[in-house]
């Protein structure tokens, strides 16, 4: 309180008023920030689960048929609810400049010998493992924070021979 003209002015009722205003734009920025530290979190786990399949099927030929197993992985490896894996398996010829072309006969083919499906090429198999999620956000309803956030997360590797 100050002396003002012979009168007491009081200030406490303005800063009382600012925070009345600005309490609750902090409480939207940091529940904000918490929620995005949840889909960073998320992302992270999905980006590892996915490299977690790749790794199962890429470990030899054999793993990398196991279309199964290295979903069963990807989706054991992260310890988020909801997630969605998705494995394939792909064959191509190389040659040894690193130029690429599908196999032959047909495209794709991992069965045949490598004389027979790459002449005079190197056959390469690689295993991709997608992980995908739907992230529901805590803070639906304000504008410019989104309710859901779509996630997916990719992971290729080569298949050691």
């Amino acid at each position: 309180m100050t002396i003002l003209g012979g009168r007491w002015r009081s200030e406490a009722g303005g800063a009382l008023v600012e925070l009345a205003v600005a309490v609750p734009v902090l409480i939207v920025i940091f529940a904000a920030t918490i929620d995005f530290a949840r889909v960073f979190h998320t992302s992270m786990a999905l980006t590892n689960a996915a490299r977690a399949g790749a790794q199962y099927g890429a470990h030899n030929p054999a793993q990398s048929t196991d279309i199964a197993g290295m979903q069963t992985r990807a989706q054991a490896a992260t310890s988020t609810t909801g997630t969605t894996a998705v494995a394939t398996r792909a064959c191509q010829c190389a040659t040894d400049a690193g130029v690429f072309s599908p196999t032959s006969p047909s495209a794709n083919n991992c069965t045949d010998p490598e004389t027979t499906s790459c002449p005079g090429e190197h056959l390469v198999i690689t295993v991709t493992v997608t992980v995908t999620k739907t992230f529901t956000t805590v803070m639906t309803g304000f504008p410019a924070i989104p309710s859901s956030v779509s996630l997916s997360r990719t992971a290729t590797m080569r298949v050691h021979q």
